[in-house]
């Protein structure tokens, strides 16, 4: 027997009158509850922008940054120094420059330096080892053959640093220029002052109104507030614009190829499980279902191709038990079967998804992690909405499926059978998503504790451990060990706007899927939170502009709403309601492939249409009116020479205690990095090989070539 969640208007019963009358008040009923979600949904949605706004200045406020207080110059003549830039800034803003930084266009250079770095620490675990021997296992035996290998392999290490040394001057041989630079003031004051001097409108930066005071050695100098350093990718820095441009546009296109590979599967997956499903779709005897059940196994005995009316009705181990009902337990398998493959063929793809954009962001050579992780976050969340909660919507396109080569019926509406195949494979596409996200870290979890239990469980009295096949010879081997991986925030991000998508899209034609969505956010929430706090390592100083971002994103997501509640809602299989012409149809007369224009004019329709109008026309008032006040205000500021806002901004969000540079990095209440110099930023330190005492007192990544005592004095007292 078929049981329909939704009835339909073709049931003889919903042909009455008066049931028929309650369906019509059904809907209306239903479209003011959705009305009044959308309505909170929009409230929330405000609130959040407000608080958000609100947080963020209080953080600004109250957190001391080495971006405070330092300038990017996004371009600087080829033969800049440190010293002319000092200059000149402190003679325009009447304030102390604390430090410049400059960045040259030696991103081969740096690699070359990562390529010696991995050298230097595999020389410095030898060096180790070497001091391991000659303390822990002086007398033993065999220690003599030890040593001389150590040695052996130490001078191996020393002559392939040379080597590397000696290849870098071959290759870099021309003199680096300088392509940026970095300029950090004594006081916030001196760095809003050099804002508010550079802030100039956009004639008098690109014609020939430019101030003569503002230029340096002829240049013009376009500045902005400087990225956190601890998230500045250094050897990015000399790719133009166009170039990342490209390299984007690239990467687009190779995920682009998998969400149409992913299409291709989908839609092979629909078509097998049509083909299985053919035999079981055949219409049944009239008043089969009235039968005796010994009178409609005759018939199916008969007719086998009725097997499916009669097995239908029976749960799966009593189909097992009945001979008769084999081959139709095994067809309704394989296609549950297919339903479930392809529903984690999409997990699966979306998986891929992160992994592709996460290599993309090597590739495409942002200048910032901020940068780069925005983007990814977009774009991902973008491929997996589209894999996750659009392509169920293109089961029934003929065009497509003629393009995919494959032929099968499907409903291209969402009327019942839609329900039973698309609705289908979307709620199980949601559960896996309720889970798959956290699989790979819980797993990754469970095993760091497990081999840190394993060591604990082996420490001896004095904290030693008494394996004797897990030796650390360095502590930086020993912290790795008990190192998490770093916490990726873009694609937590992005995870949960594919479920508030995917899950307020269809809220109005699948009821459930708002529930499935507040689990899966409630889980994401307590298993981020327990591994951020037990598992992942602290994450850089991002900037609250990702945030940000995903709230503009979910302004969209009413337009989505209030449009697929129009399309659910206009499809008369489901409800047909009263036109607003106020004229009945005949009785048993129902035109379901009536134009989507007719199906619009429905009363219970009329108030998400004025809402989505009245949002939509909000939104673009919006943006045209900002749009419009920052020209006529970008007019004004032309005219009478003002600053304009954003400088307001810069003031207001200066901190409450004021606090000089040099002060705050002595105390240490620089939140983050405190310093724009690339080789005391750690990761560059470890890539490098260098210590923080050669860091403190060098500035330049040409310094460290000849360096290579890692180890300090202790090569030396070895040999």
């Amino acid at each position: 027997m078929e049981i329909h969640l939704i009835p339909t208007t073709n049931s003889p019963l919903l042909n009455l009158p008066c049931i028929s009358s309650e369906k019509n008040k059904l809907v209306e009923l239903y479209a003011f509850v959705d009305i009044i979600g959308v309505v909170f949904f929009v409230v929330a949605l405000w609130w959040l922008r407000k608080f958000e706004g609100k947080e963020s200045r209080v953080l600004n406020r109250s957190t001391v940054t080495a971006s405070d207080y330092t300038i990017r110059l996004t371009s600087v003549p080829e033969e800049t120094t440190e010293k002319e830039l000092a200059i000149h800034f402190a003679e325009l803003t009447g304030e102390a420059v604390a430090a410049v930084h400059l960045a040259f266009n030696n991103a081969r250079e740096i690699d070359m330096y990562v390529q010696r770095g991995n050298v230097m620490q595999q020389r410095y675990k030898c060096v180790q080892r070497i001091r391991y021997e000659k303390t822990m296992n002086k007398g033993n035996q065999g220690q003599r053959k030890r040593l001389r290998k150590l040695m052996r392999e130490r001078e191996d290490m020393t002559l392939l640093v040379r080597q590397k040394d000696e290849k870098r001057m071959k290759v870099i041989s021309k003199r680096q220029k300088a392509i940026q630079a970095f300029v950090t003031f004594e006081t916030e004051a001196g760095f809003v002052e050099a804002m508010t001097q550079y802030h100039l409108n956009w004639f008098r930066t690109h014609c020939c109104c430019y101030p003569e005071k503002l230029k340096f050695k002829g240049a013009r100098l376009k500045i902005e507030q400087a990225p956190e350093p601890s998230t500045i990718i250094w050897e990015n820095l000399e790719y133009s614009s166009r170039a990342r441009f490209f390299r984007k546009c690239l990467t687009t296109s190779v995920a682009l190829l998998a969400i149409l590979f992913s299409v291709g599967f989908t839609f092979l997956a629909r078509d097998f499980k049509s083909k299985v499903l053919e035999n079981t779709s055949m219409p049944c005897p009239a008043g089969f279902f009235d039968q005796e059940p010994a009178y409609q196994l005759e018939l199916v005995r008969n007719d086998l191709n009725l097997s499916h009316c009669y097995c239908s009705t029976m749960g799966k181990l009593q189909q097992w038990n009945i001979n008769h009902c084999h081959d139709y337990l095994i067809t309704t398998s394989q296609a549950t079967a297919t339903s479930y493959g392809a529903g984690f063929i999409v997990v699966f793809m979306n998986v891929f998804f992160t992994w592709l954009m996460d290599r993309a962001g090597g590739f495409e050579k942002h200048q910032s992690l901020d940068e780069m992780d925005k983007s990814n976050m977009v774009r991902v969340f973008l491929l997996k909405f589209v894999n996750t909660g659009c392509l169920v919507l293109l089961y029934g396109r003929k065009w497509l499926q003629r393009l995919v080569r494959v032929r099968f019926d499907d409903a291209p509406d969402f009327n019942v059978d839609w329900y039973a195949t698309g609705g289908t494979s979307l709620m199980i596409i949601m559960l896996f998503n309720i889970i798959s996200p956290h699989v790979a870290t819980l797993v990754a979890y469970s095993r760091h504790r497990a081999k840190i239990r394993r060591l604990e469980k082996n420490l001896t009295g004095e904290k030693e451990t008494s394996d004797s096949h897990r030796v650390w010879y360095t502590q930086e081997e020993l912290n790795g060990f008990y190192r998490g991986p770093p916490f990726k925030l873009n694609y937590r991000y992005s995870q949960v706007l594919v479920t508030l998508y995917v899950c307020w899209m269809y809220a109005t034609s699948m009821p459930l899927m708002p529930i499935l969505g507040a689990a899966s956010c409630y889980l994401s929430y307590w298993v981020d939170k327990f591994l951020f706090c037990n598992f992942y390592r602290t994450p850089p100083m991002y900037t609250d502009e990702m945030g940000k971002r995903c709230t503009s994103l979910l302004g969209y997501l009413v337009i989505l709403h209030l449009g697929m509640s129009l399309w659910m809602m206009g499809n008369e299989e489901i409800f047909e309601g009263e036109p607003l012409s106020g004229q009945q149809y005949p009785d048993g007369v129902r035109n379901l492939n009536r134009g989507f224009r007719a199906k619009l004019a429905k009363k219970h329709l009329f108030p998400i249409q004025m809402a989505l109008v009245l949002y939509m026309a909000g939104m673009l008032m919006s943006r045209v009116s900002s749009t419009f006040l920052k020209k006529i205000c970008g007019c004004l500021r032309c005219l009478t020479c003002s600053k304009g806002n954003k400088l307001k901004n810069l003031k207001n969000n200066m901190n409450t205690v004021q606090v000089d540079y040099s002060s705050a990095r002595d105390r240490e209440i620089i939140k983050g990095l405190s310093s724009y110099n690339i080789l005391q930023n750690p990761k560059y330190q470890e890539a490098f090989a260098i210590t923080p005492e050669f860091a403190a007192n060098h500035n330049r990544v040409t310094s460290i070539r000849g360096y290579n005592t890692k180890e300090g004095e202790l090569s030396n007292r070895i040999t």
